[in-house]
């Protein structure tokens, strides 16, 4: 590995460090840095030609490529989370997709200028032609504070990262990567819906791609349809509308409206689709080897229902079981990642942190610490100026972080969450890269302030609340 093929490294990490996550996590962290930064002057010099959000930003800032001689000189160009929400909603809500599409041609180093709209009706049917007519597979949040964030990402990162989650999941941490590792096919298991434009619902494509053997009948998820993104729109109206007692004024859309029968029917019966979904697959794929991915609650839920039927080991040890996203406001028995062991029977759960603004997801230790890609330089912010805390000993800030992979939109984010870096001691499990704590807190929880999240954990949540908002329209 050398500092002189940066844009090896920057591109295709997963080849540059021949599919090794041992070789990833044990670079010399000089030697690393010396990369990223090599690598950070190529991708802002890129991204600043190519996208308009940034270069505006870069103007203003007066902070172009060739000023950064250090990581922190880029952090005046870091774009805060909510820019990927930065549009009028009232172009959603009249349907004006072609002005959507000229505000979403601000944010890409893609050319969307022949993106043809005409006639376009819905959300959905906005991304769907974006999906047809250029190399982005846009996605979205959920919407929980009155809009829904759009981004920009592409279908060749999308696909990358899936192989880069393969490589974290079946491999281990000083063995080198085994043909089985690389290409075997599992069950997945997936207890979401199969489709959708929200973040972790665009993966679910890309897990059967590339986890399954694209054999269609080794995917499972719990319903095979899609979750519309026009009802998360609509339900961040009414919620940000309910909020300043104007839910009245809302306008919904009539198609939406008549599927109203259909909403409540499917809310009513999730209880009994999720009991009825495990019941068959603790059956159907017992002792197999499988990936399998949800939220603390659900999968403690699932585990807890499942021990007090007498059920336990359901799967291969060898499975990848990914568990995080946070307790969503459940509080959890100390002991809750025991009984998830024993109902899986699977010794190893696997924990990571990430964000859909970045293509990485960092992947927790033996000892609970996220240890970040080497394709992506963190920060930690002072939350109160987003001034850059000191890259030495232990700071305490808000997360942030720049994407070197990302090449169909801007890497350098903002988030909302609050984590701390040691950075001038190793972590003890071997891996020399920077580690963040295990104890992640979003803001907006210690300061009562929504922030929205792209989060895989609230989309039934969401489904049903929305529900609800509509029980309460007349239309």
């Amino acid at each position: 590995m050398s500092a002189s093929h940066p844009v090896s490294f920057r591109d295709d990490p997963r080849n540059y460090f021949a599919q090794s996550i041992t070789r990833m996590h044990t670079i010399d962290r000089s030697e690393l840095e010396q990369m990223q930064l090599d690598a950070l002057r190529t991708r802002v010099g890129e991204h600043l030609d190519s996208i308009e959000m940034a270069a505006n930003l870069a103007r203003r800032v007066g902070v172009g490529a060739t000023d950064i001689a250090a990581f922190d000189d880029v952090a005046p160009l870091l774009f805060a989370h909510t820019v990927f929400k930065s549009y009028p909603s009232t172009l959603i809500v009249n349907k004006r997709f072609d002005l959507m599409t000229s505000w979403l041609n601000k944010q890409t180093s893609y050319d969307l200028s022949h993106v043809d709209t005409d006639g376009c009706a819905s959300i959905d049917e906005w991304i769907d032609r974006l999906d047809a007519q250029t190399p982005l597979q846009a996605i979205t949040s959920s919407g929980t504070t009155g809009t829904i964030s759009i981004i920009p990402k592409s279908k060749h990162g999308a696909a990358e990262n899936m192989r880069l989650w393969r490589l974290f999941l079946f491999q281990r941490f000083g063995v080198e990567p085994t043909p089985e590792v690389l290409t075997g096919a599992v069950d997945v298991v997936w207890p979401n819906y199969a489709r959708g434009k929200l973040g972790h619902l665009r993966m679910a494509e890309m897990l059967r791609n590339e986890f399954t053997g694209n054999d269609p009948a080794r995917f499972h998820a719990l319903y095979d349809d899609a979750i519309s993104s026009d009802l998360l729109f609509l339900y961040s109206q009414m919620r940000a509308a309910a909020s300043r007692g104007e839910l009245d004024t809302v306008k919904v859309d009539p198609e939406l409206a008549a599927r109203r029968v259909e909403f409540e029917a499917m809310q009513a019966n999730q209880q009994q689709a999720m009991s009825d979904f495990f019941g068959r697959l603790t059956r159907e794929l017992r002792g197999q080897k499988v990936f399998m991915t949800s939220a603390y609650p659900v999968m403690f839920h699932l585990a807890r229902s499942g021990l007090d039927a007498g059920i336990s080991g359901v799967f291969h040890p060898d499975s990848a079981i990914l568990v995080g996203g946070g307790t969503k406001g459940f509080v959890l028995p100390p002991d809750f990642m025991d009984t998830i062991r024993e109902f899986l029977g699977v010794p190893v759960l696997q924990e990571g942190y990430g964000m859909s603004e970045i293509s990485a997801l960092h992947w927790a230790c033996e000892l609970g610490k996220y240890h970040v890609q080497p394709w992506v330089i963190p920060f930690v912010l002072d939350p109160d100026t987003s001034a850059p805390l000191p890259r030495v000993g232990v700071t305490t800030g808000r997360a942030a972080f720049f994407d070197l992979m990302n090449e169909s939109h801007w890497g350098g984010i903002i988030s909302g969450d609050e984590i701390t870096i040691d950075w001038s001691t190793p972590c003890r499990c071997g891996r020399t890269s920077v580690a963040i704590e295990h104890d992640i807190m979003r803001y907006s929880e210690k300061a009562g302030i929504d922030d929205d999240r792209i989060s895989c954990s609230a989309t039934e949540q969401v489904h049903s609340e929305v529900v609800e908002f509509l029980r309460t329209v007349n239309v």
